[in-house]
């Protein structure tokens, strides 16, 4: 499976919500299988970072998460002003947050060049992008298979 990953299913990595023990075997696959494949991109850094400290965790135990979080087989796609460019056009024609539409701006740009099945995300905004993000859940996979 070939997936972009949004920060709603990373932060679980680092905090106990639903699914996380889902997406700990997600991230799982995605380190030691070579026909997994996760991206994301690297603002997704600061949405992780401040996820976790709206959570009340330390600055320290913060950038330890965000070292891990970098050692793990992602691919990050940098914020480059295409993508700037695709963002701005998706905020003016769906009203949507900056970071949404970054999120589903960088994931058409690489969707392309990765062949992506997805993006893997637990956020129900993405709901109004439907029609330019295929959006998956990590209900909507099955671990066992898609990631064997």
């Amino acid at each position: 499976m070939r997936l972009y990953l949004e920060p709603t299913v990373l932060v679980k990595l680092f905090k106990t919500e639903r699914d996380s023990a889902r997406m700990l075997d997600v991230m799982g696959a995605i380190d030691s299988t070579a026909q997994c494949f996760g991206c994301t991109s690297t603002w997704s850094l600061l949405e992780v970072a401040r996820a976790l400290k709206k959570d009340g965790k330390p600055s320290e135990l913060i950038e330890l998460d965000l070292r891990e979080l970098r050692r793990h087989k992602i691919f990050f796609i940098d914020v480059s002003r295409a993508i700037l460019r695709k963002t701005e056009r998706i905020i003016a024609a769906k009203n949507v947050y900056a970071s949404d539409a970054l999120h589903a701006a960088t994931f058409q740009y690489i969707s392309k060049k990765k062949s992506l099945e997805g993006m893997l995300s637990d956020d129900k905004h993405y709901d109004r992008l439907k029609d330019l993000v295929k959006v998956l859940t990590l209900n909507e996979i099955d671990s066992d298979s898609d990631f064997s």
